[in-house]
C-alpha cells in the first residue's frame, strides 16, 4: 500500500513526507511489548488526550532497538529528504503515574517536574534520533511538532536549530511562533484555528463540538499567509491537517476540496490581496471538481449501476 502510495504521488509531482510520531500517540499495537507505559490508564483523560492512552517508556534499552528497525523500513520505502519524528501530546502525567520512570529519573539526579521530564523526553529524543541516523546516509533535517519541548526556555537545548523544524499547530496568536523565528528556526504552519479541516463537526470523546469550532472556510485558509508572521523566509510553508477520527472515504473529498485549493494558491503565489479578489476563481474551480466527480460517475459501466457492490473504485 505504501509503494501503491508514493508511486501515485511521485506520478503527479507530489513528495510524501514519512512521520513516525513518538513518543506519544502509541498504544494499540505495543500493548504485548515492555516499551509501553499508561496502556488504556483510567480516566484516560487524565494520562492522553484521546483513549486509549499509551507512551513510551524511555528507560527501556531495547525500545531503541525495535524503533531503528522500524526507521529502517521507512528509510527504505521512502527516501525521504526530511523525516517527521512527531512529539505530539506528550503527556508528563503518564511519566509521572509510572513508578519505575520515575525511580530512574531519580537515579539520574532529575526531578519529577516539568523541567525534569523534558530531560527524559530529551533521553528519548536523541537516543531515537542516533538510532534513525544510522539507516541514513547523511543527517537529515527532523521536524517535530510545536509542545513544551519547543517552549523558549528548552527548544534552543534540546532541539537544535540546524537540525529540526518546527511545525506550528497552536493558534496563529501563540507567542512561540515569534519566539521561534526570533531564534532563527525554520517552521511550517499548520495552525489550528485556519489549517485545521476536522474543525466545526460533533465531538469525538465527548458532547456538543469538537475542540477547535468553528469549521475552517476556505476564505478563513486563503488570508492565513506565513507573511503576517514577518521573515518569511524562514517558514518552509504550511500544511492544512485533516485528522481523520470523524473522516473515512466517503467524505474526505468534500473535507478536503475546494479549501485546500485556497491554501494552493496561498503558498504558491502568496497573492497582496484578500480572498474576495480570488473569490470568482474559487467558485469556477469548485465546479470543475463537481463536474469531474460527475463525469467519473458517469464513467461507471451499467452493470456496476445495478449491483453496485461490483463497483470499482472511483
Amino acid at each position: 500500500d505504501i509503494q501503491d502510495i508514493i508511486q501515485y504521488a511521485y506520478e503527479r509531482g507530489v513528495r510524501v513526507l514519512p512521520e513516525f510520531d513518538a513518543p506519544a500517540h502509541v498504544g494499540e499495537g505495543w500493548q504485548d511489548t515492555d516499551f509501553l507505559t499508561c496502556f488504556n490508564y483510567q480516566p484516560w483523560n487524565k494520562y492522553c488526550v484521546e483513549p486509549p492512552c499509551g507512551q513510551f517508556d524511555p528507560t527501556k534499552p531495547k525500545l531503541y532497538d525495535a524503533l531503528e528497525g522500524i526507521y529502517k523500513d521507512m528509510v527504505e520505502q521512502f527516501n525521504p529528504d526530511m523525516f517527521h519524528m512527531g512529539g505530539d501530546e506528550v503527556s508528563l502525567a503518564c511519566w509521572n503515574a509510572t513508578p519505575s520512570v520515575v525511580d530512574w529519573m531519580k537515579k539520574q539526579g532529575w526531578n519529577n517536574d516539568e523541567s525534569g521530564f523534558m530531560k527524559l523526553w530529551n533521553h528519548f529524543q536523541s537516543q531515537a534520533l542516533e538510532r534513525f541516523d544510522k539507516q541514513t546516509k547523511e543527517k537529515l533535517p527532523i521536524i517535530m511538532w510545536t509542545s513544551t519541548l519547543t517552549k523558549e526556555q528548552y527548544v534552543e537545548q534540546y532541539l537544535p536549530k540546524d537540525r529540526y523544524i518546527i511545525q506550528i499547530w497552536t493558534d496563529s496568536y501563540d507567542p512561540q511562533i515569534s519566539q521561534l523565528l526570533k531564534k532563527g528556526y525554520k517552521l511550517i504552519l499548520s495552525n489550528y484555528d485556519a489549517l485545521y479541516l476536522d474543525c466545526g463537526f460533533a465531538s469525538w470523546v465527548g458532547e456538543g463540538s469538537n475542540w477547535c469550532p468553528p469549521y475552517k472556510g476556505w476564505q478563513l485558509i486563503y488570508d492565513n499567509s506565513p507573511a503576517t508572521y514577518g521573515k518569511i523566509d524562514q517558514f518552509l510553508g504550511a500544511e492544512a491537517a485533516l485528522w481523520t477520527e470523524q473522516v473515512d472515504d466517503t467524505g474526505v473529498d468534500s473535507r478536503l476540496w475546494p479549501r485546500a485549493a485556497a491554501l494552493a494558491e496561498r503558498l504558491w503565489a502568496e497573492p497582496a490581496h484578500s480572498f474576495r479578489e480570488a473569490e470568482n476563481r474559487m467558485l469556477i474551480h469548485r465546479e470543475r471538481l463537481v463536474n469531474r466527480g460527475i463525469a467519473a460517475e458517469s464513467l461507471q459501466p451499467l452493470w456496476c449501476h445495478q449491483n453496485e457492490n461490483n463497483c470499482p473504485t472511483k
